[in-house]
């Protein structure tokens, strides 16, 4: 029975994960994964060089600043995907790790003949990193909690599965996306083989050494996990390992190693050890003179990644991302969220990792339970702290820290009944499961919104090159997933009208105004239109509709004032 209810619960999840990644918007709508960018570092190193296999644009060698957004923008062409590609010494470099290429690219290439999509490969990492964590959480129930029931495991599931927020980033596999993914399936690996060595002290040098060695790939791929390597001392307190060589040099040595390999791959790219490269991003902003790290940006980024609600509507999926903050209301040199929802307000079965101190205050387990928790704590904890610091927040740096949380979570379950009896153990689980159900669903929801987001996005840019033919594909994607989507039913007005279609242009956005009649973009293409048209009267009633929606668009004053002028 147990088993049976986990798997199913498992192949949920896959689906899950392999329906929100095959309808992610990413590397040219998931068609030329040759050209995807760690395919483009793969063939570089395979061709002997740490460069891309992509030629940098001329245009940009003859730019006297080359990272100033405002002279590089005719090189990054949204279709060409140049966009936060490093640029440095006439060539192109990924400022994000080289450890997917080294060990997941190059040998799927060398192994199929093909090239990796970047959503196959996120959800390739995210689903075995879950099944990595499934193992460590039975390992835990068969060890400490051998009477735990057997919907537990299945609980267990979806909590690492879903609200470990793992589907918020496969709907957006891309090249951000994958070091990101290779990291937790590493650090991953690092607590299972810690919670062996905790649980054999004795004999647990090699796994303190695999530990390491997971860490410090983990650090090849994404450096903010850096103070996460703290977790391999913990092996160290028990006296057989206090008092060994070997054991220090199994948790320093393969860790230290990586980071050699690192130091010495940014020294050979930009000159410097210590420099990724992120100051030569190819970016909407000029990065070298962001203020990238401030302790004025944690109380909000806090407050971001842990409480921040989104918007619902009755618009499919209905989780929708909030409405961006108001400058004025950030600290000086915030870049504001992306996609962003507090994990302890969305997820609230987050929440059972708060039973574990209360259990092992009353039974006392074993003393491997203590390391393994603290571990993982470590792990959530020094993540989120150093995130707190950035200049912006972001979905997917949510999954650096939530997982660890949802594996603590699990624990936690487990702890609660194991310790729960009689009427407490009813009203606890009865409040248990629908916050079991809210933190399994909303992910998915609103993994379907950022994908339907996505493709809107796509959609508007392609219709800004003049490409129809991939603005309607990516219109038709956003309306397969969010049928009501007023953005997409916006965009395929406005095709419309650049196809030269402009009554049903018209019909198309004045039932959308209908629909919608707060949309103040909506009004704008409307009034836009009928000023197209001839219709003066008309389109000023909607352009003075969208100027007191939305009076500080300086796109809508312009349209305004333009078709007042027209009239006289």
């Amino acid at each position: 029975m147990e088993f049976r209810l986990a798997s199913a619960a498992f192949i949920a999840v896959l689906a899950t994960y392999l329906f929100l990644g095959a309808m992610g918007d990413t590397q040219f709508g998931n068609q030329r994964p040759r050209d995807a960018a760690y395919n483009l570092l793969a063939r570089g190193l395979l061709s002997g060089h740490l460069s891309l296999d992509k030629d940098a644009p001329p245009v940009l060698a003859r730019l006297a600043d080359p990272y100033d957004p405002a002279a590089n923008g005719a090189a990054r062409d949204p279709r060409d995907r140049l966009n936060d590609l490093s640029y440095f010494g006439g060539k192109l470099y990924l400022y994000f790790g080289i450890a997917p290429a080294l060990l997941v690219f190059i040998p799927w290439h060398l192994l199929t003949g093909g090239w990796l999509p970047h959503w196959t490969a996120v959800v390739l990492l995210c689903s075995l990193g879950l099944l990595v964590n499934l193992s460590l959480v039975n390992s835990v129930k068969t060890r400490v909690f051998p009477g735990a029931g057997p919907w537990l495991m299945a609980a267990c599931t979806l909590i690492l599965g879903y609200a470990s927020y793992a589907p918020l980033l496969v709907s957006r596999g891309d090249m951000w996306e994958i070091p990101i993914a290779f990291s937790y399936l590493s650090v991953s690996i690092a607590l299972r083989c810690l919670w062996v060595a905790h649980c054999e002290p004795g004999r647990s040098v090699k796994w303190i050494a695999f530990a390491s060695a997971a860490l410090g790939a983990a650090f090849a791929a994404r450096p903010t996990v850096l103070p996460n390597a703290a977790i391999l001392l913990l092996p160290l307190v028990w006296p057989q390992n206090r008092r060994n060589a070997r054991a220090w040099a199994a948790a320093m040595l393969p860790v230290t190693a990586c980071g050699l390999g690192v130091a010495l791959y940014n020294a050979e790219r930009f000159g410097n050890p210590f420099d990724f490269g992120m100051t030569y991003q190819l970016a909407g902003v000029y990065v070298a003179k962001l203020h990238t790290f401030s302790p004025s940006y944690i109380g909000t980024n806090l407050g971001f990644y842990l409480f921040q609600g989104v918007r619902w509507s009755a618009i499919f999926p209905f989780a929708h991302e909030p409405a961006l903050p108001m400058p004025s209301s950030l600290p000086a040199g915030h870049g504001g969220f992306q996609q962003i929802s507090g994990a302890l307000f969305n997820a609230p079965i987050l929440w059972a990792a708060l039973a574990i101190p209360l259990f092992l205050r009353l039974r006392r387990p074993d003393p491997s339970l203590h390391l393994i928790c603290f571990s993982a704590a470590w792990v959530a904890l020094s993540s989120l702290g150093l995130l707190s610091f950035f200049y912006g927040a972001c979905a997917r740096y949510q999954f650096e820290f939530v997982p660890a949380m949802a594996l603590l979570a699990s624990i936690g379950l487990l702890a609660l009944d194991a310790a729960a009896e009689g009427r407490l153990r009813a009203v606890a689980f009865c409040a248990l499961a629908p916050a079991l159900m809210l933190s399994a669903a909303f992910p998915l929801l609103y993994g379907i919104d950022r994908c339907t987001s996505d493709h809107n996005t796509s959609g508007i840019t392609y219709l800004a090159y003049g490409d129809i033919a991939g603005a309607a594909r990516e219109f038709d994607d956003a309306q397969f997933l969010s049928p009501g989507n007023p953005v997409s039913r916006l965009g395929e007005g406005m095709m419309l009208g650049l196809e030269g279609r402009r009554r049903e242009a018209r019909a198309g956005l004045e039932a959308l105004v209908r629909d919608f009649p707060d949309y103040a973009t909506a009004r704008l293409s409307l009034g836009s239109l009928l000023s197209q048209l001839g219709q003066r009267d008309e389109a000023v009633l909607q352009l003075e509709a969208a100027h007191r929606l939305d009076p500080q668009n300086a796109a809508i004053s312009a349209a305004l004032s333009s078709a007042m002028k027209g009239g006289k």
